[in-house]
């Protein structure tokens, strides 16, 4: 099912003119705020994400022209050292780097194999912060150290402090900070402690995505490309009918697509819970906790 078949399902459910575009931005804001809360009501095994990620190098340079490219190899023109290009900032003026042949030297022309860029090289340390996921985060399940077999804490503000006073001790990585977003890019930014002493290892990540809204460009797209299983396609129907059935003033008829929604959302929840499989971190409530509830409004409903 595309968007666009959604949004005409709801607005026929609904009884209104399905090419009218008022009516279907409409119907699309209700598909997305039904797609935001059930994303929302347990940790779903499709919102569940791998990445890894390398431990670098910083390196400080000036001046220049060009931008770097990942995967590159960048060359000293004086020492003849290289280095792999992991990532390239252009403000501050900074390239990550894993993989160095040796140290370069001080105001000697870095240039890049591939793109051409170059620039004069100030100085290089470990890499504290890293920005390895490149969309939103809905919340953070594990990161492990592959390289030297180590899983690692997720730790708080205040521990974090606790650890380094000027958080700059280097060595092997033990504890992971999450440190908000980039204000530029939005990316979720970690930090590491301790500063790794050497690049090249690999950081296995496990997260949850946040969903985001759709437009009218994503009209054409199925759901399941947007990140919605074909068993929950039916939730956001029903859920989105109940909303624009309630704008209307149509309690009964709101009610009747919230007990379609809750009866979908329950077989998605069963299916949840038989692909989460032996997780260490809580896929659901104990059994002695309130049944789980559907939220398509400011209305909770009890699902059995």
């Amino acid at each position: 099912m595309t968007l666009a078949q959604a949004i005409t399902m709801v607005l026929n459910r609904v009884g209104l003119d399905t090419t009218n575009s008022d009516f279907k931005d409409q119907a699309r804001n209700y598909v997305n705020l039904t797609a935001a809360e059930v994303s929302a009501l347990v940790d779903w095994w499709w919102l569940d994400r791998t990445t890894t990620f390398l431990t670098t190098d910083t390196l400080t340079v000036t001046g220049g022209s060009g931008t770097f490219v990942a995967g590159e190899t960048i060359t000293g023109g004086t020492s003849g050292k290289t280095a792999t290009v992991d990532g390239y900032s252009a403000s501050p003026k900074e390239i990550y780097v894993y993989s160095p042949s040796g140290s370069f030297t001080a105001t000697e022309t870095l240039t890049g194999g591939t793109s051409g860029a170059t620039t004069a090289f100030t100085s290089s340390a470990g890499t504290r912060t890293y920005k390895p996921i490149s969309s939103g985060v809905g919340s953070w399940y594990s990161f492990y150290d592959q390289t030297n077999e180590n899983p690692l804490v997720i730790i708080g503000p205040d521990e974090y402090d606790l650890l380094s006073e000027d958080y700059s001790d280097t060595g092997t990585v033990e504890s992971v900070y999450v440190g908000g977003v980039d204000t530029t890019t939005g990316y979720p930014i970690i930090e590491l402690w301790r500063i790794p002493g050497t690049t090249n290892e690999t950081i296995r990540v496990r997260y949850r995505i946040a969903m985001t809204s759709w437009a009218s460009g994503n009209d054409a797209t199925t759901l399941l490309a947007l990140g919605i299983p074909q068993i929950l396609e039916g939730a956001l129907v029903y859920g989105a009918t109940k909303l624009y059935l309630q704008e209307k003033g149509d309690e009964q008829g709101a009610a009747r697509e919230l007990r379609e929604a809750d009866r979908v959302v329950n077989l998605a929840l069963r299916q949840n819970l038989r692909m989460q499989g032996n997780r260490t971190y809580p896929a659901a409530p104990p059994s002695s906790a309130p049944p789980y509830r559907i939220v398509v409004d400011s209305t909770l409903v009890t699902t059995s």
